[in-house]
């Protein structure tokens, strides 16, 4: 019977694959994704309404089995429906490709730049800079936490 309970377990799962322009990225199945789109965040469960979404600079969480793995990601769209996500983005980093003091770097730059007085269209780069190197540290940060990529999987 248990064996039966792992197998509907299993059914229940999502599809997730990541695509960058370099190829495929990322795959595996997910109990439940949370993603970054331009006006807010989307969570993504078992059974989702097919949907497209554009995504924002952000933090991509993947929960399977009370875990949490977090990915760097960039922009981009996702596409819902049949159990699959889709994402396709130009930057999809997990932990262990982040280079943690590049993007303390680049966050103390940005925030030096945006105490400067500074033209609009610079202070939005900053901004943008700043974001994107929060974002990594998070996710850089969070490696530490959980075994991303065992390789007996």
């Amino acid at each position: 019977m248990a064996e039966k309970q792992t197998s509907l377990s299993d059914n229940k799962k999502i599809d997730l694959n990541i695509t960058t322009p370099r190829g495929p990225k990322f795959s595996e199945k997910a109990d439940m994704i949370i993603m970054r789109c331009i006006d807010g965040d989307l969570g993504v469960l078992y059974g989702h309404e097919p949907v497209s979404a554009v995504l924002g600079d952000g933090i991509l969480h993947i929960y399977n089995e009370g875990n949490d793995k977090k990915l760097a990601l960039f922009g981009g769209i996702a596409e819902i429906g049949e159990n699959r996500v889709n994402i396709f983005t130009t930057i999809a980093q997990p932990p262990d490709e982040i280079d943690l003091e590049r993007a303390r770097t680049d966050r103390e730059e940005a925030e030096a730049a945006m105490n400067e007085e500074s033209e609009e269209l610079q202070l939005q780069s900053s901004q943008i800079l700043l974001r994107r190197s929060l974002v990594r540290i998070e996710v850089s940060l969070d490696m530490e936490e959980a075994d991303y990529y065992d390789e007996d999987e």
